[in-house]
C-alpha cells in the first residue's frame, strides 16, 4: 500500500519551496537540513545559505529546478562573491577551478583561477610591468574563457572581488616578485644571462643554424650548418652566446618561454665626422634605404658606382665608432686616405704590418680575424667592403664574432656561385638597394662597354691533352685549368695589347695563373712595351702600380690581386686571358676599366676563350650584360680578329 504524501515546506534565503513527499523522504531530508543549519519554525524549515557549494547540495536534496536554483542563488548573493555559475560546456582549462557541478551548471571560482595563474603562467609574466597589471591580465584571461557562455549572477562583481582578494594578498604578491626575479634575463648584444634553462628552450636554441656552402677540392659544393648558439654554465648562471644579428630572435624565443627580458646595450663612442661628400641621387637613395632598414643591410653597386662614398655617407649618419674591413692592403690604404679626406678623421690600421686600433679603424679581414678579441665591444658600426668575400671561411669568422649593431655590406656582386650570399644577408643584413648600370651612366660615373669575345684554337698537342682529360674526368676545375692555359692565347693577347697601346690607351691584362702572367709580361717586354707585373709574388707592388698610374708604364699584367676594388680610372682596356669562370670575377675585372675619366667615352674588354672547350660554356655563364650595359658585344675567331685589326685604321678603331 503506497505511503501517504505530506506537504513539506522549506524557506531558503526567503524563497519558499513546497514539495508533496512521502513521510519517509521528508524524514531523510529534514535530517540533512538540520546538518546544514536549518531550523523548524512550526510551519516549515527555514535557513540561509551563501556558500555556492551548499546551494548545489540543496539543489540535489530538494530536486530544485534551474529556475528555483537561480532564484535561490540570486537571493543568496552568489555571483557577487568570488565565484560564478556557468551554464554549458566549459573549457578544459577551467575545470580545475569548478567547486561543484550539477548537470550542465558549474560553480567556478575566479579567485582560485587567478591564484593559479599567478603561480604558473609563463607568457603574460614576461609581458607585464607590475603585479597589478599581472592580476588584471589574469582576470582578463578568465573573462576570455567564459566569453560566450551563459553566466548566472554578476560576472564583473565576482571578478572584481577576486581581483581585490589577489591584490590584497601579500603572499601572492611575494610569489609574483620571486617568479619575476627568477625569470629575469639580461640580454646583451652577444650573450644572455639566465637563472635557469629547461630542455625545451635548449632544444629550440639549438635549431639556430646557418647554412654554409663549402667548395671542396674537386669543385663539389657541400652544405654544412654553422651552429649559432652556445649554452654554458658559469657559477650559478646559464650563459647563452650568439651572434649579434640574431639577438632579436633570441629575445623572442626567451619571451615565448616566459622569461622577462631586460635589454642591456653597450655604449659605443660618438664620432663627429666632418663630411665632405656630394652624393648622386641613386647613392643617396642607397644610404636612405640602409637607414630605413635599421642601419643593417647590403647595398649592391656595380664597380664604378662609388660604393665607397655610399659607405662613407653611411658612417657619417651613424656618427659612432667605426670599423671598415677591406680585402687587401691596397684597398685598406685607399679607405684610410678617403676617411681622412672626406670625413676628416685619422683612422687606425690593422694589418700589413700595422697594429693601431682607434675609434675609426681600417682592418684587413685576415688581421681582423686574428685580433678579433680587440675589436669586439668597440665599434658601433662595421662596413664589410667587397662583401662577397665575407662568406669565405676566414672572413665569416669576423662577421659572426663582431657585436657591432649597425652593419653595412657593400659589393658590386654580392651573389656568389656557391650560394653563400645568404650568409652575407643573414650576418650583415638583407639586400636593401641595388644600383643599376644605367643610373651610373646617367650620373656620369662610368662609360659604356665594348665587349669582344675571341675564340682561340688550341694547338694539336693541347687539344689532345684536353680531350684525354675530358675522357678521364668531368671535374670542371681540372678541365678549366687545362683550357685556360693554352699557349696560343699569349700571342693574341700581345697583339691586342700592342694595338691598344698604339692608340694611347692603358691596358690591364688579367690571368688566373702566375706562370701565364709571367709569359704575357715577358712577351710584352720583348716587344718593347712598357709593362708592369703585379702578382702575389711581387714585393714592390705599390711602386709598380704608381708607375702605371703616372703613365710611365702603359700595361699592367696581373693575376687575381687586382680583381678587387683598386681604382684605375684612366685604364681603358681589360684583356682577360684566363679566369675562374665566375661571373663575379668577370664583373670585378671589367669594373677596373669602366670608370669615367677625362676624354674617356668607352671601355673595351677582350675575353680570350679556348675554342671547343669548357671555356665556351664558362664565358656564357659569366657574361655580364644583365649587370653592365654593353654597347657592343662581338665574337671573333683569332683569324677574323687579325683580319679586322689589319683592315681597320687606328683612327677608325678609336671610335669603333
Amino acid at each position: 500500500m503506497p505511503h501517504p504524501s505530506v506537504e513539506f515546506r522549506v524557506v531558503v534565503n526567503g524563497v519558499e519551496i513546497v514539495r508533496e513527499w512521502s513521510w519517509d523522504r521528508v524524514s531523510r531530508v529534514k535530517e540533512e537540513l538540520k546538518r546544514m543549519g536549518f531550523r523548524w519554525t512550526g510551519g516549515g524549515w527555514v535557513g540561509r545559505l551563501r556558500d555556492p557549494a551548499s546551494l548545489y547540495a540543496l539543489k540535489a536534496l530538494l530536486d530544485l529546478s534551474d529556475e528555483e536554483l537561480d532564484e535561490v542563488a540570486k537571493a543568496s548573493g552568489v555571483g557577487s562573491g568570488d565565484a560564478v555559475l556557468v551554464v554549458g560546456n566549459i573549457a578544459d582549462r577551467l575545470r580545475p577551478y569548478v567547486a561543484a557541478s550539477y548537470g550542465s551548471s558549474h560553480l567556478v571560482s575566479v579567485t582560485r583561477f587567478i591564484r593559479d595563474f599567478i603561480a604558473s603562467d609563463r607568457k603574460a609574466i614576461a609581458e607585464v610591468s607590475s603585479y597589478e597589471e599581472y592580476v588584471r591580465r589574469a582576470a582578463e584571461e578568465f573573462r576570455s574563457l567564459v566569453r560566450g557562455l551563459e553566466i548566472r549572477g554578476d560576472l564583473e562583481a565576482a571578478v572584481r572581488s577576486a581581483v581585490e582578494i589577489a591584490l590584497s594578498s601579500e603572499r601572492l604578491k611575494s610569489l609574483y616578485e620571486r617568479r619575476v626575479a627568477w625569470r629575469r634575463v639580461e640580454l646583451w648584444p652577444t650573450k644572455a644571462v639566465l637563472n635557469f634553462a629547461g630542455r625545451e628552450l635548449a632544444a629550440e636554441l639549438g635549431n639556430f643554424k646557418l647554412a654554409y656552402n663549402v667548395v671542396e677540392k674537386d669543385g663539389e659544393v657541400k652544405q654544412i650548418f654553422i651552429k649559432l648558439v652556445k649554452m654554458s654554465r658559469e657559477n650559478d648562471k646559464i650563459i647563452i652566446k650568439y651572434p649579434v644579428f640574431i639577438r632579436e630572435k633570441i629575445s623572442d624565443v626567451l619571451r615565448k618561454y616566459g622569461y622577462i627580458v631586460l635589454k642591456r646595450d653597450l655604449e659605443y663612442g660618438r664620432v663627429e665626422y666632418r663630411q665632405n661628400i656630394s652624393l648622386h641621387d641613386f647613392q643617396r637613395r642607397a644610404v636612405d634605404s640602409w637607414e630605413k632598414a635599421g642601419r643593417r643591410g647590403t647595398i649592391a653597386v656595380p664597380t664604378g658606382g662609388g660604393k665607397t662614398f655610399i659607405a662613407l655617407a653611411a658612417l657619417a649618419r651613424a656618427s659612432t665608432t667605426a670599423l671598415v674591413l677591406a680585402v687587401t692592403q691596397e684597398l685598406a690604404t685607399q679607405w684610410a686616405e678617403r676617411l681622412r679626406r672626406h670625413l676628416g678623421v685619422s683612422p687606425g690600421m690593422l694589418g700589413a704590418g700595422r697594429h693601431d686600433v682607434r675609434d675609426v679603424t681600417v682592418a684587413i679581414y685576415n688581421s681582423a680575424v686574428k685580433y678579433i678579441d680587440e675589436l669586439v665591444g668597440r665599434f658601433g658600426v662595421v662596413v664589410f667592403d667587397e662583401a662577397h668575400h665575407v662568406p669565405a671561411e676566414t672572413f665569416k669568422e669576423v662577421a659572426l664574432a663582431l657585436d657591432s649593431p649597425f652593419r653595412l655590406a657593400i659589393s658590386a656582386t654580392p651573389r656568389r656561385e656557391d650560394g653563400n650570399e645568404m650568409l652575407i644577408y643573414e650576418a650583415v643584413g638583407p639586400l636593401v638597394y641595388r644600383a643599376t648600370y644605367s643610373e651610373m651612366i646617367e650620373a656620369g660615373l662610368v662609360v659604356p662597354v665594348e665587349h669582344y669575345r675571341i675564340y682561340i684554337k688550341p694547338s694539336p698537342e693541347e687539344e689532345q691533352s684536353y680531350r684525354s682529360a675530358q675522357a678521364a674526368t668531368d671535374n670542371a676545375i681540372v678541365l678549366r685549368n687545362i683550357a685556360s692555359q693554352i699557349s696560343s692565347k699569349i700571342p693574341i693577347a700581345v697583339e691586342v695589347v700592342k694595338r691598344e697601346v698604339a692608340l694611347g690607351h692603358k691596358v690591364l691584362v688579367f690571368t688566373q695563373f702566375l706562370e701565364q702572367a709571367k709569359a704575357v709580361y715577358n712577351r710584352l717586354r720583348e716587344e718593347s712595351i712598357r709593362s708592369e707585373l703585379i702578382t702575389s709574388e711581387e714585393r714592390d707592388r705599390a711602386s709598380a702600380f704608381s708607375r702605371f698610374l703616372s703613365g710611365a708604364s702603359k700595361v699592367v699584367v696581373t693575376t687575381t690581386v687586382l680583381d678587387e676594388g683598386v681604382d684605375v680610372p684612366d685604364a681603358d682596356v681589360a684583356v682577360v686571358v684566363s679566369g675562374s669562370g665566375s661571373k663575379r670575377q668577370m664583373l670585378q675585372r671589367v669594373g677596373r676599366v669602366v670608370r669615367r675619366a677625362p676624354g674617356k667615352t668607352v671601355a673595351r674588354v677582350y675575353e680570350l676563350i679556348a675554342r671547343g672547350t669548357i671555356e665556351e660554356a664558362l664565358s656564357e655563364a659569366r657574361h655580364m650584360d644583365d649587370v653592365i650595359e654593353e654597347s657592343i658585344c662581338r665574337k671573333f675567331s683569332e683569324q677574323t680578329l687579325r683580319e679586322f685589326l689589319r683592315a681597320t685604321k687606328l683612327t677608325d678603331f678609336r671610335s669603333f
